[in-house]
């Protein structure tokens, strides 16, 4: 049972955001234009039944599906990677080109995970073998030349982007040397770069953020800057516990000018905690990614056959021990992402956080509706949101405001969740340009979306 949100209006003056950034108050400046809506965090990484069209189309087409992330990992035996064996590559390679060709189904783009098809995803034993052991190179040069092979005989390059070796920084997925790692970055990258000019590149696929007393991200920075290895876009990963993705790309910004590169585009290739991906977990991480400009796809957290299943814990099925069964419906967090695609259109406008980065926002003005999509960071209390600048949507700057809520609840990751709860429509009066009114976040999971119509 989930508790209405209770809304209470209170007349403030009109103020910036960088001034209304308090403790407890996220800020949605209607008159920053922050771009055209792309759902820039509706991607997942695995999560793709390797069996084509076992999870039917208006699934992936209602969250607006537009980046997947696999690499063969954990399917079932004999497929452990090219480090096993041929035979064993061509398992991992016949699970990663089906999912590929599902993602390009609905024009989404792919990145291929390398490190998983070479066999080192985390199910390696300790003697498993590394590119450039002992400096022998054999084996990897090989293996990709295998790959390129495979790949342009299945025509499989469009839409395509290469982690060139996912989370190095942690010894579940490298267990040699950072110097090593280094040297495999810079011949891997020359190498695909030359055998496919326009493919993108990307990396370093970090499990820790940008911080300058991170040497894996310094030395890599120092490196890519004197071996003409910049990748197309800087990809890390927020899963940590951490969470703060303005802090994190003002120190990356800071980095690169100490190296003299350039900015690129960003992809946090893995978001979200599995406690976080619940509606309030992912409404808070989609406004976190947005602000930035930053590609999104959803950690996943679920092993074996469930990992090649459930489109990263947004879907479930009758029978979720079965690897090919189908009966799929939606759960809590697939409702928060088909609205944020459906519903939130026309042009983002600014937010910002509460200062304690527990409450965040993401915000759209369309041709009817002004509609801000809310998430608390899996905590419960009382915080307030403040909308400024009413006038710029045709509204008069004091008067009464009716806004109608949404509430997205939580049935578990594998629960059956069909609709959002209509929580009906409050009057607000409001002054001075602005409005302000309270969240009372009664649980730890429901996510909410505020509406009012445009003048």
């Amino acid at each position: 049972m989930h508790a209405l949100l209770c809304l209470l209006c209170a007349a403030v003056v009109a103020a910036s955001p960088l001034e209304q950034r308090d403790t407890v108050t996220s800020t949605v400046n209607l008159g920053n234009n922050t771009g055209t809506p792309q759902h820039l965090a509706s991607g997942f990484i695995y999560g793709i039944p390797d069996q084509p069209n076992q999870i039917p189309d208006h699934f992936y087409t209602g969250i607006g599906f537009n980046y997947a992330r696999a690499g063969g990992a954990q399917v079932a035996a004999p497929g452990r990677g090219w480090i096993w064996g041929l035979s064993e590559y061509k398992v991992r390679f016949a699970s990663a080109l089906s999912n590929y060709k599902t993602a390009r189904k609905y024009n989404a783009n792919f990145i291929f995970l390398i490190h998983d098809l070479w066999g080192a995803d985390g199910s390696q034993n300790s003697t498993a073998p590394y590119p450039g052991d002992n400096g022998d190179w054999t084996s990897w040069d090989n293996y990709l030349t295998q790959w390129i092979s495979d790949m342009n005989a299945n025509s499989a390059t469009a839409g395509l982007s290469i982690d060139i070796w996912n989370e190095p920084d942690l010894t579940y997925f490298w267990k040699a040397s950072q110097a090593q790692y280094i040297q495999m970055w810079g011949r891997t990258y020359h190498r695909l770069r030359q055998a496919w000019p326009s493919v993108k590149l990307i990396g370093p696929a970090f499990a820790g953020q940008p911080d300058r007393s991170n040497t894996w991200w310094t030395n890599f920075l120092s490196f890519v800057a004197s071996n003409s290895s910049v990748p197309d876009e800087y990809v890390w990963h927020m899963e940590g516990g951490g969470g703060d993705m303005e802090g994190a790309y003002g120190a990356l910004v800071g980095i690169l000018q100490t190296y003299k590169l350039p900015i690129k585009p960003l992809n946090i290739d893995e978001y979200a905690t599995f406690p976080e991906q619940v509606p309030a977990g992912s409404a808070w991480w989609i406004s976190q990614l947005e602000r930035v400009n930053a590609v999104g796809l959803r950690g996943n957290w679920l092993s074996g056959s469930q990992l090649h299943d459930f489109m990263g814990s947004l879907v479930s099925k009758t029978n979720t021990n079965s690897p090919t069964g189908t009966g799929y419906y939606p759960n809590g967090d697939y409702q928060v992402y088909q609205y944020y695609n459906l519903n939130m259109t026309g042009y983002r406008v600014g937010t910002s956080p509460s200062a304690d980065l527990k409450l965040d926002t993401f915000a759209t003005v369309g041709k009817d509706m002004v509609r801000v999509l809310t998430g608390v960071r899996i905590t419960s209390g009382t915080w307030q949101i403040t909308i400024n600048s009413l006038s710029s949507v045709g509204l008069p700057s004091s008067g009464s405001l009716n806004i109608h809520t949404w509430g997205f609840p939580s049935n578990g990751h594998f629960g059956e969740v069909d609709a959002p709860n209509d929580l009906g429509w409050n009057s607000h009066a409001y002054s001075g340009n602005s409005v302000t009114f309270p969240v009372y976040q009664t649980d730890t999971s429901t996510a909410y979306a505020f509406e009012f119509y445009v003048g």
